[in-house]
């Protein structure tokens, strides 16, 4: 006899509307992860020295009518540049139009990431990849610096930049499903716009087209010329926009380099001391420990995977509930005790590159395997993209990998693309039934969710102790109290005496402190904005002063920095870090006012004011 539906019933339909249910819940929570994590971080995002100052100085002076690269200095491309002084231009000028509009950045990132994940591995695994992504890489601080985060980043073109490539991602997809000129077009013009910002982001873009157009050309899908030329033609189009812009007010051969120096400074960089820095970020200054620590920790990464996986497999060939009650209750107390007391999370970022590569080649030998292009899913083209990606945003600390500092956004994707493997993905590659999915994801889940929590928990208590005011109505954020960090203090100090005192007239900070031209509104004569590192070794410091010799500042100020990762103990010590621009002050300037200890040590914090000569 045969079972038969009561009229009007929809078995079907129901179970959909329940799923849609749990997962509008799920969006709620996510919602109160980000009102919460802004909440506890409100105005305690940027460092008040290091970093955060340019971010917010140069849209000030762009927006007031400098040019960039001729009046500020820049290390990158000039699209975040000019896109934050259009804010400023628009919505006047302020810290929190800034974090205004980065917010909106971060809730478009936080917008695509969940879709991407929704699409690739579902809704549950989507709703664990952003919880993560919320959670550890949103608002966090996990060292003494602040700025690794998305309402003030150390650099706009590193989260635009993300935003780009995963918009990127998106279109590559479509176009692998039809490659329309307009498609084609516009996922040239994608790839162009990271061609104006970062040289890891346009590396991570490259990477990701070259790896849409390998696919295709491995399964026989020939691009048409008209295609490749509207590609071609998008990708130009924002450098040419630059170029004609800077035409303006640059020579033609000057306006087509500095269009061009998000990726022309990596090609012509031949500054040692840069070169240094960033190979310790990198993690070449030690390679074979540093390769050495990677390899343990991936393995390692590995092995908890593979033991989730067996005992999901041994649950699956036992048929006596309590023995399948005991392996998941054995499964998740281990990892729960592993998680909350054997593994420093901190340092967890050691694991991503490799696990990211492993994935990589996973993904795409999947790919390859497919013998025609109508039996590969969107879905799969997906997770191969997002892993290239996220390998791709890792190579700029390829053995220094980390989830603090710069792996705000260079290890969010790989460490958000680990849970939604876990459980989107692992019980399907495995041939898992209902009770090995279901014990796959309760032991990623007791692995994961202490280490997040643990993690966000770090982040609180620093953010908790950061209540010292610094800035004015729209400008004011938080940084930490004098007897912790007297830096804050410095910088309030030295801008209020220069803002009621100069205004204006013209400022130079030295080493940096660009924070501080902002809050006091007073604009640096000369175009650097440090004046240490690169822009002051091999000869370039005697060029600075002749410049100032030109251009003197009415005022400058000298304030404590830690310059040891640069190689410098004291600032001034000798040519190149300081000594050339410091004797021409003390030559020129006087003493106006002072604030703490000397402020060429860095470890007494001290700022003073020095007053031009007039004759």
């Amino acid at each position: 006899m045969n079972l038969q539906s009561t009229p009007g019933s929809k078995p079907g339909i129901d179970a959909a509307k329940k799923i849609r249910i749990k997962e509008w819940f799920g969006l709620m929570g996510l919602g109160g992860l980000v009102v919460f994590f802004l909440v506890t971080s409100w105005r305690k995002w940027p460092d008040p020295l290091i970093d955060f100052g340019c971010e917010i100085y140069s849209p000030w002076r762009l927006a007031n009518g400098a040019v960039l690269y001729r009046d500020i200095d820049c290390f990158y491309g000039p699209l975040s540049k000019y896109f934050n002084a259009v804010l400023f231009k628009c919505f006047g000028t302020g810290l929190i139009v800034l974090v205004t509009a980065n917010l909106v950045v971060f809730a478009a990132i936080l917008v695509v990431v969940y879709g991407l994940c929704r699409r690739a591995w579902g809704a549950g695994s989507a709703l664990a990849a952003s919880a993560v992504f919320i959670a550890v890489f949103g608002f966090s601080q996990f060292v003494k610096t602040g700025n690794y985060n998305y309402a003030t980043p150390y650099a706009h073109e590193a989260t635009h930049g993300f935003l780009i490539c995963l918009l990127l991602v998106i279109l590559l997809v479509r176009c692998a499903e039809e490659a329309t000129l307009r498609r084609s077009f516009f996922a040239g013009g994608l790839f162009g716009l990271t061609a104006v910002l970062k040289p890891e982001i346009m590396l991570a873009a490259g990477l990701i087209t070259f790896t849409m157009a390998v696919m295709q050309w491995w399964h026989r899908k020939q691009l048409r010329l008209s295609t490749i030329v509207a590609w071609a033609g998008g990708a130009a189009l924002p450098t040419l926009g630059f170029i004609v812009y800077f035409a303006a007010y640059l020579p033609w051969k000057e306006a087509v380099r500095v269009s061009c120096t998000a990726w022309l400074n990596v090609a012509t960089n031949t500054r040692s001391s840069s070169v240094l820095l960033q190979g310790a970020f990198l993690g070449f200054d030690s390679p074979w420990k540093h390769l050495l620590e990677h390899l343990s920790a991936t393995l390692l990464a590995c092995g908890l995977i593979a033991v989730i996986a067996g005992a999901a497999w041994l649950a699956e060939r036992t048929t006596q509930r309590r023995l399948r009650l005991l392996f998941g209750g054995l499964l998740v107390g281990a990892l729960l005790w592993l998680a909350c007391f054997e593994i420093t999370w901190g340092e967890t970022g050691r694991c991503l590159s490799g696990l990211m590569l492993i994935y990589t080649f996973i993904s795409g030998a999947s790919l390859i395997r497919r013998s025609t292009p109508e039996t590969i899913h969107p879905e799969q083209i997906i997770r191969l993209l997002l892993a290239v990606l996220a390998t791709a945003l890792m190579a700029r600390m390829a053995l220094n990998g980390r989830i603090y500092q710069l792996g705000y956004y260079q290890a969010a994707l790989a460490g958000l693309l680990v849970p939604a493997v876990l459980i989107g993905e692992l019980p399907m590659r495995l041939g898992m039934g209902r009770c090995g999915r279901t014990m796959i994801v309760a032991g990623s889940l007791a692995l994961l969710v202490p280490g997040v929590m643990i993690l966000a928990s770090n982040s609180q208590r620093t953010l908790h102790f950061k209540t010292f005011a610094v800035g004015e109505g729209v400008d004011r954020f938080y940084a930490f109290p004098p007897k912790m960090k007297p830096t804050g203090e410095m910088v309030r100090v030295l801008s209020e005496w220069l803002r009621k005192t100069a205004p204006g007239q013209t400022l130079l900070v030295l080493p940096e402190g660009e924070m501080i031209n902002y809050l006091a509104r007073l604009p640096s004569p000369v175009s650097p904005f440090r004046f240490y590192f690169a822009t002051t070794d091999d000869g370039r410091e005697e060029r600075i002063v002749n410049e100032l010799q030109r251009h003197p500042p009415d005022w400058i100020v000298i304030i404590s920095r830690d310059l040891r990762e640069y190689g410098i103990q004291r600032y001034g010590e000798k040519p190149g870090s300081g000594q050339l621009i410091l004797h021409w002050a003390s030559e020129n300037y006087k003493l106006a006012a002072s604030a703490g200890g000397d402020p060429l040590d860095y470890q007494q914090c001290g700022g003073i004011i020095l007053k031009r000569n007039v004759e």
